[in-house]
This record gives structure tokens, C-alpha cells and sequence, in this order.
């Protein structure tokens, strides 16, 4: 608060705790008590997944449509959901669907979403032009509305963006905090900006992630290429490889390729890395995997192996399992996660999945290309869990 009393940070225009697509994602429910309610989870996760591809303005799922679902009960011998919990997600999920702003403004471009602009099209894939040429109304009486100064230096980064000349990403557009205007000021009218900000992100989680810069100018890979790679820092949220740590290692690599050490194949497949002191952001994980799987790939001669053995339920959890490509439907996210717990207890010692169990599963693909996780993975690694758990006479 201000010496004027008014609330200087940024302010939901929706007071409704609307959900992202990322949120759907993410849900996990338990188990019914004893005589209570269960749903079917395949049913569950099948409306799930139209629910998040609707966020993601891939789908068209209403309101209307979730209220009037109906789940079956659990087969025999399958506990299900809690039905009470799936029933309250799905009224957060209606309120969603509702209210969310860049549906509204799909559905009804020309019925009073706030943000004009004479050349914003309305299409949800938004171009610098758009952002360049949007305009907003003044805030309501009463209100002082965002500040002008840093709305228009947000928007430019925006505008780079989309350029590809900044890498703002989806999740910091949604987490933006903005002042408020000045007292003398009237700023921009904040229901105008959430609004706008809401294509902003649907703009950006559908524009394909930039591509990991590696500066290589031969099919092979040499000294001078390890030297030179670099790597971009992980999405805000993710804290990324300690940098030190990769530095060194790829110090090794380098000196391997010069003849100065004896790193091998196996040696980059299992080496870990710790992550970054809080509040500080290492490299993007993701950069720096796909580059050591090339290292591993090159050092061992042919195709590199993506999977490590895997023991205890601690290294399976450890274990980062690849998104489905765009053109792919990988396995449902939520069967494999409670196969892999099953396996990770059984593979503590405890009573879990069994290795007959594991050989048997019958894994669904997800209902759309470019969900789940990538189906020729699990396949490699189901096998190899099942044939640790054999050695266990599990």
C-alpha cells in the first residue's frame, strides 16, 4: 500500500482462482475412503485432457459440457478417484471456462473484450504488429489502472519476443506484477491489460521452444564444439544444472577429444549435476541433455542410450521422462506416473508392481498429438524396470 492507501501491486481483474492449462496438467487426486464414491480414472483423465487442450485453445470444451459429465464407477479391483474431489476441480474447471478471457474474446472477438486495437485480428496468435498497434481504455472511476510507463516497456519485450529477439516466456507474461499509476496519473485500465496479457500467453505456449544453440559445423562432433556451446537459462520456475558443474564436466569432454582424459560413453550417460544456490537460475536442463546425449552418442560409436539402470525408487524418480512430439500422442501422463510409483516401491522392497504386472501394462495414448510422455521411451525403459524386478524375484 501506498501513502494514499491504494494497493500498488497488480491485482487479478478476476477474483475467480482461474485455472491455466498447466494446473490441469498437474491435478493428482486420491483415492475414495472406504464406502465412499469413486470415479473411473481412464474417464477422469479422458476429459482431463480435453480440458487442458481447451486452455491451450485446442479444444472447444464448454462450461455447459463439464457440468453435464457423468463418470462410471471403477471397474473391479481399481479404486478410482475420490469422487467428491473431481466433482469440486470440475466446478473450478466450469468457472475456468467460463470466464477465462482470451476464450471469450475467441468466441465473441466483437462483443466487448476490452482490449482494442484497429489492427488486432482475432485470432489468438498474436503478431508483433498486434502488440505494437494495441491500444487501452483509461481506468474506470475510482481506479488508477496499471502504470503506462511499465506497461509499454513490458510490451516492447513482448513485441522482441515475438520477433525472436527476447525470450519472454508464457509462464513470466502470466506472473507479471505491475504498479499502479501514479496519484496525478489515470494508468491503463487493468481488466484492458489482463486481457490482452491472456492472448499474450496463449500466443507464447503456442509458439514451438527455440532450438538448442549448438555451434557445430561438422556432422561430427570435436573439441572446438564443446568448447563453444553454449546454453540459455531454464524456464522462469526451473532452476536449471548448476554452470560450474557442467563447465568442468565439459572440460573432460573436451580433453577426451583431445586425447588428455578417458571420459566414456557410460561416464556422460551417469553423470548428474546439483542444482543452483535458491533464488539463482543454472543452465536449461534440457539444453544441456541434449548436448551430452550427442557427447554420449559420439563416444560410444552409434545410437546414444537414453536410460541409465535404474535401481531404487529414488533414481526412477530422478529419471526425466521426454514429452510426446508435436506430431506424436505420447502415454497418458497420469497411467504412467502410477505404473512408475508402483514399480519405484516394488523396487524399495516393498509390495508394488511386479514384473509380470509391468511386462502386461497396456498404456493409452493421449487424446491429442503432443501430450503425454514420448511412447518410444517408455517403451525402452518399461522393459528394463521389468527385468530389475525379475532379478529380485519380484
Amino acid at each position: 500500500m501506498d501513502s494514499a492507501g491504494f494497493d500498488t501491486r497488480h491485482q487479478p481483474a478476476h477474483p475467480a482462482p482461474l485455472l491455466t492449462a498447466q494446473d490441469v496438467h498437474q491435478i493428482a487426486f486420491h483415492q475414495p475412503r472406504p464406502g465412499q464414491l469413486g470415479y473411473d480414472e481412464d474417464q477422469v483423465d479422458e476429459l482431463l485432457d480435453r480440458v487442458e487442450a481447451t486452455l491451450r485453445s485446442e479444444d472447444d470444451l464448454t462450461a455447459e459440457q463439464v457440468h453435464q459429465v457423468r463418470f462410471n464407477q471403477p471397474e473391479p479391483g481399481r479404486p478410482g478417484y475420490d469422487g467428491h474431489e473431481v466433482d469440486v476441480f470440475l466446478d473450478l474447471v466450469a468457472d475456468t471456462l467460463r470466464s477465462t478471457p482470451q476464450r471469450q474474446q475467441a468466441v465473441a472477438p466483437a462483443q466487448g473484450a476490452h482490449a482494442t486495437s484497429t489492427k488486432l485480428k482475432p485470432a489468438l496468435q498474436l503478431s508483433p504488429a498486434d502488440v505494437r498497434g494495441v491500444r487501452f481504455h483509461k481506468p474506470r472511476p475510482g481506479n488508477r489502472g496499471y502504470h503506462e510507463g511499465e506497461i509499454d516497456a513490458f510490451l516492447d519485450r513482448i513485441e522482441a519476443t515475438l520477433r525472436g529477439e527476447d525470450d519472454l516466456t508464457a509462464m513470466e507474461v502470466q506472473e507479471a506484477e505491475f504498479s499502479s499509476a501514479p496519484p496525478d496519473q489515470f494508468g491503463y485500465d487493468e481488466d484492458d491489460v489482463d486481457t490482452f496479457l491472456d492472448l499474450v500467453v496463449v500466443t507464447l505456449e503456442r509458439t514451438p521452444p527455440k532450438p538448442v544453440r549448438i555451434k557445430a559445423s561438422t556432422p561430427g562432433l570435436t573439441a572446438i564444439d564443446v568448447r563453444t556451446v553454449s546454453f540459455g537459462k531454464p524456464p522462469r520456475g526451473r532452476r536449471g544444472y548448476q554452470e560450474a558443474q557442467v563447465d568442468r564436466f565439459l572440460d573432460r569432454v573436451e580433453n577426451t577429444l583431445l586425447g588428455r582424459d578417458d571420459l566414456t560413453a557410460r561416464d556422460v550417460r551417469e553423470v548428474k549435476f546439483s542444482r543452483p544456490l535458491i533464488g539463482r537460475r543454472g543452465y536449461d536442463e534440457d539444453q544441456v541433455d541434449a548436448f551430452l546425449s550427442r557427447v554420449e552418442q559420439h563416444l560410444a560409436g552409434g545410437p546414444a542410450r537414453r536410460i541409465p539402470r535404474i535401481t531404487t525408487w529414488k533414481e526412477l524418480r530422478q529419471l526425466k521422462l521426454p514429452q510426446a512430439s508435436g506430431a506424436e500422442r505420447g502415454y497418458r501422463i497420469t497411467q504412467v506416473d502410477r505404473l512408475l510409483e508402483e514399480i519405484g516401491i516394488a523396487l524399495d522392497g516393498m509390495l508394488g508392481a511386479t514384473s509380470d504386472e509391468v511386462t502386461r501394462a497396456k498404456l493409452t495414448p493421449s487424446l491429442l498429438a503432443g501430450q503425454g510422455y514420448d511412447r518410444a521411451f517408455i517403451d525402452e525403459l518399461l522393459p528394463e524396470l521389468a527385468a530389475e524386478l525379475r532379478k529380485r524375484d519380484r
